[in-house]
């Protein structure tokens, strides 16, 4: 009977232990991370009864496994860095496509507001209620480029936020990976020869939750310690140690936050760190929202340079040359932080043709100055030397350097990132509004020959002479003098340059034949300059001449508008990607209550059978004592 009851005793315990194992199942189906667990059960060794027989002796129980699989975990890991990337820029992405393509306001409608706004204007030049409608326009489409740049600027400090969030959350995660570690270790070396299954649950669980904030691999060691890497292989967690990450202000940009770590001696790693909501953050910067910003101010430093240079060409209501209608800062030009000479540049605008949205890298060198494009890498020409007289040139700017730059030194500047916010109307009295042609031109009465004069334009309105009268009279069919001094050889439908303006005659003048170009003097009724202002949304001004304004704006809601119909399209992929793999995990590793209901009932039933036969075993043993006793009846 003792080999009976230490059978039915093993089995009791098992399916006592089996039944645990299974409400537990049942008590955490719902449980994040939670992996199911099964119970391992053998035969125990036989024992010999003596009459060399080997009779079995119950039931053992070898241990408690979890449903794992290492590989699902990797595809899971991999699809939420993916996932959370993909949703970061996402947000951001479909934030700026709202700024530009659903605001009814937005600045599609208020240049067209203020192109229309010159056309009345020239309608009736000398109009005050058309005039103060122009500046009225002209102040809506400043408020509206001041509050789009402002609102993306808004969207760059959320950025900044978010960076710093998720740095402090990967920060707890590996120091609670690393104290799962000491405990897992501990737990394996205590020589049960059980898997700590719970502590292992939670320390995948927390791997879990950091893919989803930044791509991650892992190594498992000898000991059951995890090693836990992120971006392109930079340790996060060794065993119980780990690396903490922390926020640093761009070297160019102090209000732009760059991911670094305790390994990387104060520099940035955010160009590793492509994946996870932390990778999704750092490309929306990168990708959407500084670029959008630096379009805008493209668009912004078009209209103002186009415009102020309309208005010099132009008289106002006093007869005077037009002062600018628009302020707007220059571009901005900073100094990396670790640069060791004490250079600044200067930066102006030298070209608006040639002004791209891109920012550029001024690196200093072997003794010169390389110009590289931040966005595509690519070096641009330079020419000039850097000084007053002398400037460097190149991508539409012109930078003058003062100071002494160090070997090694960088520059960053940004030509249009200030541009939007910093647009403002410069001009507040109407009658400044430059309405008249600055010259007329005209034939003398007595010319004989059949030359004609077409309209003088100005090239330069700084020079001191441009208003003055000037007479071209020809000396011949092939020559001319300029008031009455020199002898130049004449081209038909060839540019005479006189005095910060040009002209063109055409056709064939007589001797003595004569042509005036002079200053506008009582040019209130004209309309020249403002026709001229009205055609500036149509007329090619970027892209070297390729793309006029309100093409440039169309473009700029076009292209926001299709980058983010691609991130939704791959969001929608990698979400479908992300759902396969929870699916995968879920059919290795997830509690089936189905099943669990019947294991139950196997097991209830095999106890219940265990003690109807620890019960049998009891009453044999009774009654081979009670006989052996004399005591049986």
């Amino acid at each position: 009977m003792a080999n009976a009851f230490g059978i039915d005793v093993s089995a009791l315990q098992a399916f006592q232990q089996a039944i645990a194992v299974t409400s537990n199942n049942v008590a955490n189906a719902s449980t994040p991370g939670y992996d199911e667990e099964t119970i391992e059960l053998s035969a125990a060794a036989p024992q010999n009864d003596g009459a060399g027989l080997n009779v079995g002796a119950g039931v053992v129980v070898d241990g408690i496994t979890r449903a794992y699989s290492q590989t699902a975990a990797n595809q899971l890991s991999s699809s939420q860095s993916g996932l959370g990337s993909i949703n970061a820029l996402q947000s951001y992405a479909s934030q700026i496509d709202n700024l530009f393509g659903t605001n009814a306001g937005g600045l599609t409608t208020a240049l067209q507001n203020y192109y229309s706004a010159w056309s009345t204007v020239a309608d009736d030049p000398s109009s005050s209620a058309s005039r103060e409608a122009l500046l009225g326009a002209a102040q809506a489409l400043a408020s509206n480029l001041n509050t789009t740049g402002g609102q993306i600027g808004q969207l760059a400090s959320s950025i900044n936020t978010g960076i710093g969030s998720d740095v402090q959350q990967i920060n707890s995660i590996a120091t609670s990976i690393a104290s799962l570690n000491q405990q897992i270790v501990a737990a394996s070396a205590a020589g049960t020869g059980q898997d700590p299954n719970e502590l292992l649950d939670q320390r995948d669980q927390l791997v879990s939750n950091l893919s989803s904030l930044v791509g991650v691999t892992t190594s498992t060691n000898s000991d059951g310690s995890l090693n836990v890497f992120i971006g392109t292989g930079q340790p996060l967690v060794l065993e119980n140690s780990t690396t903490t990450l922390s926020t640093i202000a761009n070297p160019f940009n102090a209000s732009q936050l760059e991911v670094s770590s305790s390994t990387s001696n104060g520099h940035s790693i955010s160009n590793l760190l492509t994946s996870g909501d932390l990778g999704g953050l750092l490309a929306a910067r990168t990708q959407v929202v500084n670029p959008a910003l630096n379009q805008l101010g493209q668009v912004a430093t078009a209209v103002a340079v186009t415009a102020n240079t309309q208005q010099g060409e132009g008289l106002d209501l006093d007869g005077k040359l037009g002062s600018p209608l628009f302020s707007i800062a220059p571009p901005l030009a900073t100094a990396s932080s670790a640069n060791q000479g004490n250079a600044t540049l200067t930066v102006s605008l030298a070209n608006v043709g040639a002004l791209s949205a891109d920012d550029y890298q001024l690196s200093y060198a072997g003794g010169a100055y390389t110009l590289t494009d931040t966005t595509t890498g690519a070096t641009v020409a330079l020419t000039g030397a850097g000084s007053a007289a002398n400037p460097l040139t190149g991508a539409g700017l012109s930078i003058v350097v003062s100071g002494a730059p160090a070997a090694g030194d960088q520059f960053l500047i940004q030509p249009t990132a200030q541009a939007a916010g910093s647009f403002g109307v410069a001009l507040t009295d109407p009658n400044g509004i430059a309405a008249a042609g600055a010259l007329t031109t005209s034939a003398a009465d007595t010319n004989t020959g059949s030359g004609a004069i077409g309209a003088a334009s100005v090239v330069d309105a700084a020079n001191p002479n441009l208003l003055a009268t000037t007479t071209i009279e020809f000396t011949s069919p092939t020559t001319y003098s300029v008031n009455g001094a020199g002898s130049f050889a004449y081209t038909s439908g060839g540019t005479i340059s006189q005095n910060g303006w040009q002209v063109s005659i055409t056709g064939t003048p007589a001797v003595g034949d004569a042509f005036t170009v002079a200053g506008n003097a009582n040019g209130t009724g004209d309309n020249t300059n403002a026709l001229a202002a009205a055609n500036e949304e149509s007329q090619g001004v970027l892209g070297n001449g390729a793309t006029s304004i309100g093409n440039a704006v169309s473009g700029l809601v076009t292209a926001i508008g299709s980058q983010t119909q691609q991130i939704n399209t791959a969001q929608s992929a990698q979400t479908a990607l992300n759902t396969q793999a929870q699916s995968a995990v879920q059919s290795v590793s997830g509690v089936d209550l189905d099943t669990e209901a019947a294991n139950l009932v196997q097991w209830q039933q095999a106890y219940q059978a265990s003690a109807q036969a620890f019960t049998i075993a009891n009453s044999l043993f009774t009654f081979m004592i009670d006989s052996i006793n004399g005591t049986y009846t």
